[in-house]
């Protein structure tokens, strides 16, 4: 159990961190968070990898700047919540995937990019909703494709294929890290 808390608040802190470094882009800030968010599915499986998640996005709501632009409860109505809702479904999935397939660098690539598929998939029509909404902004499809599609997902394919070379090494060396 403690080995447990402590790996939570780890990773949560991980992704906080992730959440710093930054490449600007017009819409949507692109950053280390999706690497952070997979290894922590594939490192500590679906539900204690979707725990730290959990306890990185309740610090942000909470009031602490953990996420890429501040944090607080109005964070909520910001275009890229629905990314950060996201990311707990996505380590959830990363992590299931892990456990149910042979720990190969290719599963765990697959395993990864499952769970950025996901994120995409809330991600993209919560922002368009809430700029819509919030802002007045509605997006082209042609926008949407390049700024939330074209933009990110090679970064998110390297990202993917990364983890699984770290988890890949790890389970290898450090058995006693993984919990299943």
């Amino acid at each position: 159990m403690t080995k447990k808390i402590i790996m939570c608040a780890l990773f949560a802190a991980l992704i906080a961190v992730g959440t710093r470094i930054i490449i600007p882009t017009p819409l949507l800030p692109l950053t280390l968070q999706t690497l952070m968010i997979i290894l922590s599915g594939l490192i500590l499986g679906a539900k204690t990898g979707a725990l730290a998640v959990s306890v990185y996005v309740l610090a942000g709501l909470a009031g602490l700047p953990v996420f890429t632009q501040g944090g607080g409860l109005g964070y909520v109505v910001h275009p890229t919540f629905g990314y950060t809702i996201s990311f707990i479904l996505g380590a959830w999935l990363a992590g299931f995937l892990a456990e149910k397939l042979k720990p190969s660098i290719l599963n765990l690539f697959l395993s990864g990019f499952a769970a950025i598929i996901l994120i995409y998939a809330i991600g993209i029509p919560y922002y368009y909703a809430v700029a819509r909404w919030h802002t007045g902004n509605i997006l082209a499809a042609k926008t949407l494709l390049m700024y939330f599609v074209l933009m990110p997902l090679p970064g998110d394919i390297l990202k993917c294929f990364l983890a699984a070379l770290i988890v890949y090494r790890l389970r290898k060396f450090f058995p006693a890290v993984f919990n299943y």
